[in-house]
């Protein structure tokens, strides 16, 4: 399947769809903890 088909939506099945949300999701998750953990090298950076 083509990447362009899967992400259109059409033809997604119910498992399809459950895993894009929860890698989205825990994309978003270790994003956060990523910022969390390393704020105060950033706030280091800024000053």
């Amino acid at each position: 399947m083509d990447i362009n088909e899967f992400l259109e939506g059409s033809s997604l099945t119910g498992r399809q769809a459950v895993v894009i949300f929860f890698t989205f999701l825990l994309l978003i998750i270790v994003s956060a903890l990523i910022l969390i953990l390393f704020s105060d090298f950033f706030q280091q950076l800024i000053s």
